[in-house]
């Protein structure tokens, strides 16, 4: 008995089908994963915590820096003041207070102004020998990440010697040096510097009738001061 043997034609486009679907399925659903966009990789908390430690710390706010000093000046040369060794030296060593204040836009600057008030050894050729003082000032800091900051001081002023509160002789004055500044509870500061101090001071004669050269004079400056700040 002759039985109907089916057309091969449905069987093969069936089979080609299924071939197709098979290989172009992983290809779709690698471009519809490309198409999605990839979620952002959250930071972990050992990365936020290194963030945190290298950000670069708030800008400091510009403050006014005040306060008062005990200053020693040593006389290391006279220089033509006291030229003639015939008569006393009429200016020797002495020490006295400084007032100053000035402006602290950041970290590592100051700019400010100082009035120093000193007593002076006029071998008894004055009553009372007073070397004053006026000069501006640059302090540049050196921070450490501590509470003591090292400086480096520059200052440019004039400066008059006398009998008590006389001028009898004056001229231009600078100083450099370099000082420490702790600082305290309360925004208050400790400091202490030492300084070469150059004065040119002109020809005079005293109040016992002597005759003093002009010249510079060399001094050495050593201050214990105590300051504060308050934010501008």
């Amino acid at each position: 008995m002759l039985h109907r043997v089916g057309r091969p034609g449905g069987v093969i486009p069936c089979a080609l089908a299924t071939v197709w679907a098979t290989v172009m399925a992983p290809d779709a659903t690698s471009a519809q994963a490309q198409d999605t966009p990839a979620a952002p990789l959250q930071p972990s908390g050992a990365t936020l915590s290194a963030a945190e430690a290298f950000a670069r710390p708030p800008a400091r706010h510009a403050q006014i820096q005040y306060g008062v000093a005990f200053t020693v000046e040593g006389v290391a040369s006279a220089g033509p003041v006291c030229s003639d060794a015939s008569n006393p030296c009429i200016l020797g060593s002495g020490g006295g207070i400084v007032v100053r204040v000035g402006w602290r836009p950041t970290e590592v600057l100051y700019l400010g102004g100082a009035y120093e008030l000193s007593k002076q050894d006029p071998n008894k050729l004055y009553r009372l020998g007073i070397l004053q003082q006026a000069r501006a000032e640059m302090r540049y800091y050196f921070p450490t990440g501590l509470s003591l900051t090292p400086y480096a001081l520059l200052g440019l002023g004039v400066a008059g010697y006398g009998n008590e509160w006389s001028l009898d002789t004056w001229g231009p004055s600078g100083s450099i040096g370099a000082g420490l500044e702790l600082e305290l509870s309360g925004g208050a500061l400790l400091g202490a510097s030492l300084v070469y101090r150059p004065i040119y001071l002109q020809s005079f004669v005293d109040s016992s009738t002597l005759s003093h050269r002009g010249g510079v004079a060399h001094f050495v400056g050593l201050e214990l001061a105590l300051e504060a700040q308050d934010t501008l």
